[in-house]
């Protein structure tokens, strides 16, 4: 029996050594989500064209929490008007400013921005680009105002969904990189 506990403990030493170098590596989400400090969203009035362009931005310079804000504009719109809006995101908080909407449009397959009028029939959108699977992404969208004047809220999310992004999805699946309520102002 005597002989047996040294070779007893080495086997349990080399078994501790073998464990210990077969340590896996951490698991890298090449696509993990975008921290996006602001979002400009440039608004084209398509009946007076390239010379009516209107900008409005959110920029949280801290990110979520902490400080307010440093800007966030309210939307302002014309009644009746047809629009061509661009976002454009970024991450203020590296030096340099990191162009968010490159890397969202790079993986856009994982990508998709949501907009949600509140009330609904104040503004109506619809996506203006898509994937390589025909998907939309909505860097790139066209708003309808309403006939009369009104005020109230649009919700822009930007989701990221890395190998599940369908047709229809509900802006409740995936992971939120960022999302923001604008007050707008129909006149």
């Amino acid at each position: 029996m005597k002989k047996s506990t040294p070779l007893y403990i080495l086997n349990i030493i080399f078994l501790f050594i073998m464990m210990g170098s077969c340590k896996k590596d951490p698991i890298v989400d090449p696509n993990e989500g975008e921290l996006i400090t602001t979002v400009k969203l440039k608004l084209t009035d398509l009946q007076i064209g390239s010379n009516a362009v209107s900008e409005f931005v959110f920029q949280d310079l801290d990110g979520e929490g902490g400080v307010a804000p440093q800007k966030f504009d309210e939307i302002l719109l014309s009644k009746g008007r047809n629009y061509k809006c661009e976002i454009e995101l970024l991450n203020e908080s590296t030096t340099p400013v990191d162009q968010v909407t490159a890397e969202v449009l790079k993986e856009a397959a994982d990508h998709q921005v949501y907009f949600i009028s509140n009330p609904s029939s104040l503004v109506n959108i619809v996506y203006g680009d898509k994937d390589s699977n025909n998907l939309p992404i909505g860097i790139t969208s066209y708003w309808s105002t309403s006939l009369m004047p009104g005020s109230g809220t649009i919700n822009i999310t930007l989701k990221h969904k890395p190998g599940f992004k369908k047709l229809d999805d509900l802006v409740s699946v995936g992971d939120t990189d960022v999302s923001i309520d604008f007050k707008i102002k129909i006149q």
